[in-house]
């Protein structure tokens, strides 16, 4: 199914404390983000609406977690289940990120510096446009 346009979501993402406005300019410096750099940094591609990331990262404090996906339109979506599941948690959202990219251009993101723990990919769309 289409996503309809959201003219809010950008505005709305551009406020947000946890996106990541600029992923291009942050090579090398990925942990740097997070209140705890030292943690270790687990990253889903293709996020969504958020309902893995929104679930999992809320239960795991001790982990950094960046949720990435090619369009504001889906990520205002993982932003508000997020911030929901954070607010029910009676927690901060300080070990999670979200970022609008396409994940072809990740090898230009993340440099040597950036060890990721693990990676997560869930549902991806087979047919790419």
């Amino acid at each position: 199914m289409r996503m309809r346009f959201k003219p809010y979501a950008r505005p709305e993402l551009l406020a947000c404390d946890f996106h990541v406005h600029e992923p291009l300019t942050h090579a090398g410096h990925w942990h740097e983000l997070y209140a705890r750099p030292e943690q270790p940094l687990h990253l889903e591609l293709g996020c969504g609406k958020g309902g893995f990331l929104s679930q999992l990262a809320p239960l795991h404090p001790d982990i950094n977690y960046l949720g990435i996906d090619i369009t504001d339109k889906v990520l205002i979506l993982a932003k508000r289940k997020v911030e929901a599941a954070y607010a029910a948690a009676q927690l901060p959202p300080d070990n999670v990120k979200i970022a609008s990219l396409d994940i072809e251009r990740l090898s230009g993101v993340f440099s040597p510096a950036d060890t990721v723990q693990r990676i997560y990919i869930n549902f991806c769309n087979p047919w790419s446009k």
